[in-house]
């Protein structure tokens, strides 16, 4: 059962960020809804939700006044079902399409055409563009005029990890929402509470989660996660140690699936965060756990400075990837940031 099929009970039923939560129920109480919102945050934090909530929430029809929206979902009237189903008419997700670089200009074209439509359902038009970071300028331009010009029954929510990597122009024509990492304590009384995860195994994915609560839904829905984490998360381990050849083949093999390679590498990042911690001898803030024997074993090896310098390496092969350099290139080039040491 995915994040969005779990909600059954009136209300937002999102985990955290109460603070993004209060700020919209305050919007809908006083019914001054804005035409745009961009919602920022890390990867599997619960932007998307929190867009999909909002929408579904606007599009409501089971509050006191069916004419006005609500203050929360209901989740029991045709409107809310059909948002959750994913086929409510008056509800668009725009996305990067899988056979593309970009959010192109045509699919903002056809936004600007779906919104100067009428509503077919509900009382307003809502556009969710995920990862508007992912527009190229083309697109990014177009989006200008909808949001200078906006139809007065249109709401736009935007989804991005970091407002700057928006255009300005953009960012002064939406409303920020900013959701914040949540503590360990947070998610594991979740998956305990909402997907009834035993406490042992709830205590471990909450602490892998690093804040992300997305993250910890996903390894309670598919197992096979935490295994590639685990298989990742050795073939790092072994990389010290390897000769330039074997290096240069796992960027080869990492480089085939490059939709793949940003989780990969936000999970090396952790590792290498973890590896500086244990060499400042912070072993109880680290995130990996049940590989924190590895960690001490590692760090007492390559040391200090290099765990700090690996850790700004992975930072820039994210930020290479984001500016769309050669997969393989960027990866070849880290596997030789790697250090060499004898294991």
């Amino acid at each position: 059962m995915s994040a969005l099929q779990q909600t059954i009970q009136p209300g937002w039923n999102i985990v955290g960020q109460e603070h993004a939560i209060d700020l919209l129920r305050r919007t809908l109480a006083v019914q001054q809804v804005r035409h745009a919102y961009l919602f920022t945050g890390p990867d599997h934090i619960g932007k998307a939700l929190l867009a999909h909530r909002f929408a579904q929430t606007l599009l409501c029809t089971g509050g006191p006044d069916p004419h006005v929206a609500p203050e929360a979902p209901c989740n029991a009237c045709l409107s809310c079902r059909k948002v959750l189903h994913g086929n409510h008419p008056d509800l668009h997700i725009i996305a990067k399409p899988p056979d593309k670089q970009f959010i192109v200009i045509e699919q903002i074209r056809s936004l600007q055409s779906d919104s100067a439509r009428k509503t077919m359902e509900g009382r307003r038009n809502v556009f969710i563009i995920q990862g508007a970071h992912e527009m190229n300028l083309q697109a990014a331009n177009c989006l200008l005029k909808t949001l200078e010009e906006p139809e007065p029954d249109v709401v736009l929510l935007l989804t991005a990890p970091d407002p700057g990597q928006l255009l300005p122009t953009i960012l002064s024509r939406v409303q920020q929402i900013s959701l914040h990492l949540l503590t360990a304590a947070q998610i594991k009384a979740a998956l305990e509470k909402t997907w009834s995860v035993d406490t042992g195994e709830a205590a471990l994915i909450a602490a892998l989660a690093a804040g992300r609560v997305g993250w910890a839904v996903q390894a309670v829905e598919d197992e096979d996660l935490l295994i590639e984490r685990r298989t990742q998360l050795e073939t790092l381990a072994t990389l010290p140690g390897a000769g330039n050849v074997q290096r240069f083949e796992i960027a080869q093999r990492l480089s085939a699936d490059p939709e793949k390679t940003r989780a990969i590498l936000e999970l090396w990042l952790l590792w290498w965060r973890d590896m500086v911690l244990v060499a400042h001898q912070c072993l109880d803030l680290t995130v990996n756990v049940d590989m924190r024997h590895m960690l001490e074993q590692q760090a007492a090896i390559v040391g200090m400075r290099e765990c700090e310098r690996m850790v700004h390496a992975v930072l820039d092969t994210m930020e290479a990837l984001d500016q769309n350099v050669n997969t393989r290139a960027a990866l070849e080039v880290l596997m030789l940031d790697v250090p060499k040491i004898k294991m």
